[in-house]
């Protein structure tokens, strides 16, 4: 666990010194990669029983699109770009990727062989539907709010036909072309170091542990102006309140699903529900420090929701499984 941490936090935040220092073009997403590239390295490192063939070949397409979105991203795109901005190759190669976690979760023999890794679709699926739901109109009512309490304006017109269309448009896109972006933290998050700090402190400490860590491996963008640009000491603070709101739910959908697609598709909401097309079509924060959507005034109405989850018996230590990772 520690070593992930120390190369997870190195990694992250040698790349955002040089992208800064060196006045790169920031690509979007780069640093999401590293976690669950980190995860995959240490598994191998340490052995870890859960590589089997069919999760090899998951991580394997993962690996291979962080590779390619690398250098594509920094360097040049290989097969020139989809729009000019989503490169093409990795893109090809995630579509692949997503085809593959499909197709090996089709057959019984292949999702077991998945499940000691978290890459089966998991249990209770019901909870697909239930909890990325009650989340995403949580969200979005946050994020109308600033709209109603005048804490911002849109960047074109107030218009929610506009936004459920950019919003349907965009996670379909992101779906397909991205997911390995969300995977990225999330495998290294929810499922490598969560297995390790849950049956070590218990789900209750381990899930306020969990979203610390991942707020603080944010800090660097947040001091770099993204996020909550300006705002560097608030704006950290205003993130780990986020990620320790977030990573209860995230970590709960987990551990009732067993799986980290849920937290995957959960993570994408949270990056279109709230990105550029509701800043277009509903409201573009003045301080988006004290404000709702990822502001502390929407992070504390998603508490609500992070509150009533913690009163599962999910969280008891009992109830925690081993980590298999």
């Amino acid at each position: 666990m520690l070593v992930f941490l120390i190369i997870t936090f190195a990694a992250t935040y040698i790349l955002q010194f040089v992208v800064f220092m060196y006045g790169l073009k920031s690509v979007a997403g780069t640093d999401m990669l590293i976690p669950a590239t980190v995860a995959i390295i240490c598994m191998f490192l340490f052995k870890s029983k859960a590589l089997n063939k069919e999760t090899k070949i998951i991580f394997a397409f993962f690996l291979i699109f962080t590779i390619l979105y690398f250098f594509e991203g920094y360097v040049t795109p290989i097969m020139g770009s989809i729009g000019g901005t989503l490169p093409l190759l990795s893109s090809i190669i995630a579509i692949l990727g997503l085809i593959s976690v499909i197709i090996l979760n089709l057959k019984k023999k292949w999702r077991e062989e998945l499940k000691p890794s978290k890459l089966f679709f998991g249990k209770n699926l019901k909870f697909y539907i239930i909890i990325p739901v009650i989340y995403f109109v949580i969200l979005f009512v946050s994020l109308v709010l600033n709209y109603v309490f005048g804490l911002g304006i849109p960047e074109k017109e107030f218009n929610l036909t506009n936004y459920f269309m950019a919003f349907i448009t965009l996670s379909i896109m992101y779906g397909l072309f991205l997911w390995p972006l969300f995977f990225g933290e999330e495998y290294g998050w929810r499922v490598y170091l969560q297995d390790r700090l849950f049956p070590l402190l218990g789900g209750y400490k381990g899930v306020l542990i969990l979203g610390i860590i991942w707020g603080i491996w944010h800090s660097g963008t947040i001091i770099l102006g993204m996020n909550y640009p300006g705002q560097p000491i608030l704006g950290n603070l205003a993130m780990i309140f986020g990620t320790i709101v977030m990573g209860i739910i995230f970590s709960y959908a987990v551990l009732k699903t067993g799986s980290v697609w849920i937290a995957v598709l959960l993570h994408l909401i949270t990056d279109v529900a709230g990105g550029p097309s509701a800043n277009m079509f509903i409201a573009t924060p003045v301080d988006s420090v004290f404000s709702f959507g990822p502001g502390i005034y929407g992070m504390a109405i998603m508490a609500i929701f992070a509150i009533i989850l913690l009163k599962s018996n999910l969280w008891k230590k009992e109830n925690i499984p081993e980590p298999s990772t």
